[in-house]
């Protein structure tokens, strides 16, 4: 997959029609998504905007004197936005949104001068509207991270209160600082003011599912504004998902059917690899024409088979219920737009129930899947359990692999003959400690290659073993 570069600059208003012009022409070139903020948009020239930027775009408005955010697109990828949420004060935008086969929340903010923990506090709760696990944010945040390391020639520290809540958010969201994660040492600024004051204002924020993903950070050189723009490369990785292990669900065991053809999957086998059928299992031992161990696989086997089958069915029928369960909730809804009936309302009602037992049931198995060990009593945790397992297959994935000789590479197929050939050479004697000449003779009585231990030696054995 190609990369997808997303920048972001504070344009100190684009009023004007040649600067604006220009600020279009010239991030158009650079990335592939532009974040603009002050922007000083109006809802009326929202639409001659869109249209000189030639492509599709997203603006939240507030006046022609301040404030203002804009997220711009390209035809370079493929994209596909689900849903928005644009400020009516022109200070932030939030999109859900389909990159390459891979859905994130993507945001755009202008942060506050004053120190309104509030404004962030709302930010967390506008973007977790949305189910996705990965999520990226980035603007003017008005407020550095690290006052030592992102400040310079200030006298104290502005926004506090800010700070602390968005460090709070962050935990919450599980959001990292990308552009500190990668250059942890650096002092680069992206705002100058007066007195030769300069800070880092604005960065990116993104999860750490796809911390993996970002090929590099940077800050970029200011151009018709007090702001430098800053950028993240992401590539997005197109490993193919292997089979994984497979579980077996034990909810299983609740179902009737299920036990029965268990037992009747026990009964064939046995009655496959039987010696003599005539003999009755219940007064005699039967004899087999497996061992026992390889008869405990194939019952095994053929249980799983049962079950994987089993599930899907429940699954293929649990989804068609369902999809019939919001049919019919959708008919009864334009019936109350109609006539708000008592008894209309109660069989509404009686479906929603009907569909959350059986939205929950689902829930459980995504809890088991992602092997969390609490849940609190309560609380509606499916996006939090959804999101945790998402984020388990993505920590999995391997983006990136570096040799021996200190060579990157990141196709994946690549990357996977790489492990094959990891995991074959690890696995590969190099040194038999048996040639084929002794392999006949290493279990007979008479072994010339063991020695055999006298009775001192073998109740030396039987002591604790120590160091020496």
């Amino acid at each position: 997959m190609s990369t997808i570069t997303i920048g972001s600059v504070n344009c100190r208003g684009l009023s004007e029609t040649v600067k604006r012009i220009d600020i279009f022409t010239k991030y158009k070139d650079l990335y592939d998504i532009t974040i603009l903020v002050d922007t000083h948009s109006t809802s009326e020239k929202e639409k001659q905007w869109l249209h000189e930027w030639g492509y599709v775009g997203k603006f939240s408005s507030y006046s022609s004197k301040s404030r203002g955010v804009a997220i711009l697109f390209k035809n370079t990828f493929e994209f596909k936005i689900h849903d928005e949420t644009i400020d009516l004060m022109g200070n932030f935008i939030i999109v859900d949104i389909t990159i390459q086969d891979y859905r994130i929340t993507l945001a755009a903010i202008y942060g506050p001068n004053n120190d309104d923990p509030v404004f962030f506090e709302n930010i967390k709760h506008k973007i977790s509207r949305y189910s996705n696990s990965s999520i990226v944010v980035a603007g003017d945040w008005n407020v550095v991270q690290d006052y030592d390391m992102d400040t310079l020639h200030y006298r104290s520290e502005n926004n506090p209160q800010s700070k602390a809540k968005i460090h709070e958010v962050m935990h919450e969201l599980d959001l990292l600082d990308i552009w500190r994660q990668q250059h942890p040492f650096d002092n680069r600024y992206s705002w100058r003011g007066p007195n030769h004051k300069q800070s880092r204002l604005d960065y990116f924020m993104i999860t750490s599912d796809i911390e993996a993903f970002v090929v590099s950070s940077d800050i970029g050189i200011s151009y018709r504004s007090d702001h430098s723009p800053v950028l993240i490369n992401l590539k997005f990785s197109s490993q193919i998902r292997g089979k994984g292990t497979w579980k077996f669900n034990n909810s299983l065991l609740r179902e009737t059917e299920f036990i029965e053809k268990v037992k009747g999957d026990i009964k064939t086998v046995i009655e496959e690899y039987e010696s003599d059928p005539s003999i009755d299992i219940e007064t005699e031992d039967k004899q087999f024409n497996i061992s026992y161990q390889l008869l405990w696989d194939m019952i095994k086997m053929k249980v799983r088979g049962s079950a994987i089958s089993f599930s899907s069915f429940q699954k293929k029928e649990g989804n068609k219920k369902e999809k019939d369960l919001l049919y019919k909730i959708s008919l009864l809804d334009e019936k109350l737009l109609e006539n708000n009936l008592p008894s209309v309302y109660q069989e509404r009602e009686g479906m929603e129930l009907e569909l959350k037992i059986l939205r929950e049931k689902n829930v459980k198995g995504i809890i088991t899947r992602a092997k969390a060990r609490w849940q609190v009593e309560g609380e509606k945790g499916s996006n939090y359990f959804c999101n945790l397992e998402k984020k388990h297959y993505t920590e999995k994935i391997i983006p990136k692999l570096i040799l021996e000789d200190e060579t990157e590479i990141t196709d994946p197929s690549s990357i996977r003959n790489e492990q094959k050939q990891f995991y074959k050479k690890l696995y590969t004697s190099c040194k038999p400690l048996l040639l084929e000449t002794h392999r006949d003779t290493f279990l007979q009585h008479d072994n010339p290659f063991i020695t055999k231990p006298n009775e001192e030696e073998r109740k030396k054995a039987e002591k604790l073993i120590t160091f020496e």
